[in-house]
């Protein structure tokens, strides 16, 4: 197996069937909705992808603006003067070479610039991990910035044998610097457009989570349509078109570059996600294969402990899921998750790691889609996928706005929020309900949430 399908299949059906996460949900008859029409030529609002005013302010006002710190430091910096990680080095803590199974392994990462100058100040996001190839075995590691160039690296020899110890620079502070200048100045990284049609008339305007629309003086409130969460769009500029003639969304298919001709010079050549090239390779022994695994069951394990767990919370062996946390007491056998699951129905409610899981299962499961055949492999509707012999129910549920769902537009009744669903929840169901959204978060300054 993948190790992404044995780690989705095994922990996280596990945790299913074992009742860690079960919450219930009604079924809910849905109205197939119409595509709207968009061969027509859509007229956009006039400088929609102009200055955002905030406060009153235009964005260049903002930027002329002295408390603009992190635009007038980035303006300034070189952009080899970053972390450069082919320059840098990671090391052992100490001399010491072979380990005992169970034990703590410190290193040292010391980060450099392009002109090998040694960095003195931290905010490098730094990531560190173990692996060893030919057991299919890998952890993960805990980094702490030193705030002087340098980090310390923690990890713990959980299996024996002769792994590598890797680390990289997952992005520079440089970088992340101007994603939260463009946060402060745009309040978004990817940008989300309306529809608005009525006789014949369509035009197209920006939407964000705040009132403060660039190029909109005036904008509609469509927090209702988006289950009470806020969500604005610019009102439309020609005058037969009214908020209430609001049809859809989508992503732009044209996204301006919000970042200045400087600042895109830090995300040229592969910048980001540089490994330092001197791995280190150690050796551990114990007369066992790994550590000792927990002997209490996920189910009756208190749930408390997945928000107070520390990394790593498990490693993979020989392409498989060891969790350091609690017992998987259930067989990777569909049969067996077929059984657990007969008469329920399981909701899985985010984005396309969410999507990912419902394919994987609908596969593993043999599990037939009763709801439209998808017309591509980025699906963005609910979809049902069913065993009716046994009574399952497998439901995916886009999350709620913001959304990115493609160049196309699509009805804010796809993506019916997560709290409304959970409201709906009767105390005597059996249902099981997973919620990941994750990634989807950071086109946004997290204020928004």
């Amino acid at each position: 197996m993948k190790t992404k399908h044995v780690f989705g299949f095994v922990t996280i059906f596990g945790a299913f069937c074992s009742c860690l996460l079960v919450i219930a949900l009604t079924v809910r008859e849905s109205t197939p909705l119409s595509k709207p029409d968009v061969r027509e030529e859509v007229r956009r609002s006039s400088d929609w992808q102009g200055p955002m005013s905030v406060n009153g302010k235009t964005l260049s006002d903002l930027k002329a603006d002295q408390g603009n710190a992190l635009g007038s430091t980035i303006a300034q910096t070189d952009p080899k003067s970053c972390s450069y990680a082919p320059n840098s080095n990671i090391q052992l803590a100490s001399t010491k070479t072979d380990f005992k199974l169970g034990d703590t392994i410190s290193v040292k990462i010391q980060l450099f610039d392009e002109y090998k100058r040694r960095k003195t100040k931290g905010g490098d996001n730094v990531r560190i991990w173990m692996s060893e190839k030919s057991k299919e075995a890998r952890a993960a590691g805990v980094v702490t910035d030193n705030k002087d160039g340098t980090y310390t690296g923690t990890l713990r020899a959980l299996w024996t044998g002769s792994p590598k110890i890797e680390a990289t620079i997952a992005s520079r502070k440089e970088n992340v610097d101007i994603f939260y200048r463009v946060y402060r100045d745009y309040y978004t990284l990817r940008n989300i457009s309306a529809m608005f049609e009525s006789d014949g008339v369509k035009e197209e305007t920006l939407c964000l989570p705040i009132p403060n629309i660039r190029g909109f003086t005036n904008v509609c409130n469509l927090t209702a349509e988006n289950y009470g969460l806020p969500w604005y769009c610019g009102k439309p500029s020609h005058r037969k078109l009214l908020c209430h003639d609001f049809t859809g969304l989508r992503e732009p298919d044209k996204q301006p570059s919000l970042f200045t001709p400087h600042e895109a010079k830090f995300f040229q050549g592969n910048m980001l996600h540089q490994t330092i090239p001197t791995a280190i390779e150690i050796k551990v022994t114990s007369d066992q294969e790994t550590v000792s695994l927990p002997s209490v069951p996920c189910n009756k394990t208190p749930l408390r402990k997945s928000w107070e767990a520390s990394t790593p919370v498990g490693f993979f062996y020989k392409n498989s899921w060891r969790s350091l946390t609690c017992k998987n007491t259930i067989p990777a056998d569909p049969k067996i998750y077929r059984e657990c699951l007969k008469n329920r129905r399981l909701w899985i409610h985010g984005d396309s790691s969410s999507r990912s899981w419902f394919n994987t299962l609908t596969e593993r499961l043999g599990l037939k889609l009763v709801t439209e055949q998808w017309h591509h492999s980025k699906w963005h509707k609910p979809a049902v996928a069913m065993d009716k012999n046994l009574n399952i129910s497998l439901m995916l549920v886009p999350h709620e706005y913001p959304f990115y769902h493609g160049y196309t537009f699509n009805k804010l009744a796809y993506n019916r929020a997560t709290h409304a669903y959970l409201d709906d929840i009767p105390n005597n169901s059996r249902d099981i309900f997973l919620i990941h959204i994750y990634l989807h978060f950071n086109p946004f300054p997290s204020r928004g949430f």
